[in-house]
């Protein structure tokens, strides 16, 4: 039997049993779902109702839109009969229920339900539901649905069994090319790399300076119909900080026609990425499996594709006009505001320097304070709030600061800066805040302190005469001064030790010289100034620890490493015969480098931590043994 006749034949079954709807003369309807917010994993139910007070109507199609983490089971129907208390009329009508369950968390657009009635399209509302991870915990109640709901109850006992599983789902041969592509400009392709299915990795804008945002977008594209994620791994983007992107419209499926056949496409994820570093950057590398009554799914993984690659060229930031104190990566559009409270204090006392910077963009984690003689600024607490906003990342972080102020007057505090490069201009610019003066009243509880008194320094060397008359202490000849034949006869002496001194420092200090400007001297070198820096700037204890690898692994292997790429260092290294757990600990050492020298504290990476890692790691290089290379 044909699946036309075989669904015809469900159809007549299906409407003596359950269809009653009075044929109309206009349809009302109303959409529910029983949880707003449910965790992954967690099923929910999703009622569509119409309503007729009109003649005798048949049901012909029911259909629920589902974004592509979302699948539905076959839905459950009954019918409904309602009175109108005004005219006294009956009305009667039909409710589909579908059970839905999420894979992934985020917030998604569930509908609209659709129910073609006599040839009659109706169309319910689309619903806003949250879906977050598994074990969080959403609000009571909205696990899962009720037992006492009739709602639910109709789903649990009564639902499912009277039409056959896809029921509702279109034909394949069916489904003919749209006549008008309404698809995302992003999402078309002009060649299919695989009739049946295929992902499509894009990366935008195709050229970058280190610190700027990209998009990447990942499409799912199929040609069987409706398909719902099995399985999936994250999109590679090894050498970019991301930021994830919750967009509405992200699962919604859209038809395409590419090289004349039909697929169906929905965005799948996307990430705001900011490039830690120049080069030619790849990302985008991801798996998912495609599951759905078309799809071939031999394993729970579904039908496995992957995505390619998309590439993107970074550069730095012009060195024309680079503005004294810019930091690489710090891009985009800032505004710098502040405030100083109080603004009269004692000296010794210490005032509060509110600083918010805002903007787009990856916000800075440290602005440039003034430097004043007798004005000592603190370590400031930073509280943030970034995110992706419809793909674009952007919002403020707050500094706030204690300043000590240890001289009296009137005190200018200068302003805070924070010099950044806009690259929808292709300028720098420099974002202040000016502090204004506060007025510092002398503190008489503060004792002074003996170095603030003026010294004397002759006072030991010249004493003054009180009474005239001849010197007291008689001079004694030379002759008479054992001083001076020891200096007569020692000076040729002196001579010839301090030649052969010079000639010995001579040799000692080539010796040194030679020494300082081996790779071994230079890599310790470098783990002592990386560990003498663990109080300063992340960015001088970085740069130490990356010459210290580097010249670790040119010592052991012959490779200048600076030359790879980070995200390849590994594959390089073990290619060359180094064991792979080193190769892996290198690259993963250089990572956690980037990620403290862009990110900062927030990043979890502790500087102490790196610098013990690094001495450990370049130990093991040392005593690794080097198989050939391959």
């Amino acid at each position: 039997m044909s699946i036309a006749r075989y669904r015809l034949g469900a159809l007549v079954a299906a409407s003596a049993v359950l269809m009653t709807i009075q044929a109309q003369a206009q349809y009302s309807s109303h959409t529910v779902v029983n949880a707003r917010r449910v965790e992954v994993g967690q099923t929910f139910l999703v009622k569509f109702t119409a309503m007729s007070n009109g003649g005798r109507a048949t049901v012909t199609d029911a259909k629920l839109t589902l974004p592509a983490s979302m699948h539905a089971s076959s839905p459950s129907h009954s019918s409904e009969t309602t009175m109108d208390l005004t005219s006294g009329t009956m009305n009667q009508g039909l409710s589909f229920t579908w059970q839905v369950t999420a894979s992934s968390p985020g917030k998604f657009k569930v509908g609209p339900p659709v129910m073609t009635i006599s040839g009659t399209r109706v169309q319910g509302d689309a619903q806003l539901v949250e879906v977050v991870p598994a074990g969080t915990g959403g609000p009571a109640g909205t696990g899962g649905p009720s037992p006492f709901d009739p709602f639910t109850f109709m789903n649990q006992f009564g639902g499912g069994g009277l039409l056959p599983p896809g029921f509702f789902q279109e034909p394949q041969d069916q489904q003919a090319a749209p006549e008008v592509d309404t698809s995302p400009e992003d999402m078309r392709v002009q060649q299919a790399p695989d009739p049946l299915a295929f992902l499509h990795a894009t990366l935008t804008p195709k050229r970058a300076v280190v610190g700027e945002q990209l998009s990447l977008r990942i499409y799912a594209y199929g040609s069987r119909g409706l398909f719902k994620p099995a399985s999936s791994t994250e999109p590679m983007h090894a050498d970019f900080l991301s930021y994830n992107v919750e967009d509405p419209d992200g699962g919604r499926f859209h038809p395409l026609n590419i090289a004349g056949t039909r697929f169906l496409g929905a965005k799948i994820r996307e990430l705001a990425l900011f490039p830690l570093h120049a080069g030619t950057l790849q990302a985008g590398a991801m798996k998912m499996g495609f599951a759905g009554d078309g799809y071939p799914n031999k394993t729970t993984q579904g039908l496995v594709r992957e995505s390619n690659l998309a590439e993107v060229i970074v550069s730095e930031p012009p060195l024309q006009g680079r503005p004294p104190g810019y930091k690489l990566g710090d891009v985009g559009d800032y505004t710098l505001n502040a405030a100083v409270d109080p603004r009269q204090v004692l000296a010794g006392d210490a005032v509060s320097v509110v600083a918010t910077l805002s903007g787009i963009g990856n916000v800075p984690f440290k602005l440039i304070t003034p430097e004043k003689t007798g004005v000592e600024w603190l370590e400031p607490s930073v509280n943030e709030h970034v995110e992706a906003k419809e793909s674009i990342v952007q919002g403020s972080r707050v500094f706030t600061y204690v300043v000590r102020i240890n001289q009296p007057g009137s005190i200018d505090l200068g302003e805070l800066t924070l010099p950044f490069y806009d690259p929808k201009r292709h300028v720098y610019q420099i974002a202040r805040a000016a502090l204004g003066t506060i007025t510092v009243t002398p503190n008489p509880n503060l004792s002074k302190h003996p170095a603030d008194e003026p010294v004397d320094r002759l006072a030991s060397v010249l004493r003054l005469r009180k009474v005239l008359g001849a010197d007291a202490s008689a001079q004694k000849p030379l002759g008479d001064r054992k001083g001076f034949w020891l200096f007569l006869l020692g000076a040729p002496l002196g001579v010839i030790l301090s030649g052969g001194g010079l000639s010995l420092l001579g040799t000692l200090r080539e010796r040194l010289r030679a020494r300082g400007q081996s790779l071994s001297a230079q890599i310790e070198l470098s783990l002592a100034e990386a560990e003498g820096a663990a109080s300063k700037d992340a960015a001088d204890i970085v740069a130490a620890l990356e010459r210290a690898l580097f010249g670790a692994i040119e010592l052991k292997l012959g490779l200048k490493a600076r030359a790879v790429l980070k995200s390849e260092l590994g594959t390089t290294l073990a290619r060359r015969g180094l064991p792979e757990d080193l190769a892996r600990d290198a690259s993963r050492l250089l990572e956690d480098c980037d990620a403290l020298r862009f990110i900062g504290a927030p990043s979890g990476v502790q500087a102490e931590e790196l610098v013990t890692r690094s001495r450990r790691l370049i130990a093991d290089l040392r005593g690794a043994k080097v198989a050939p290379p391959e």
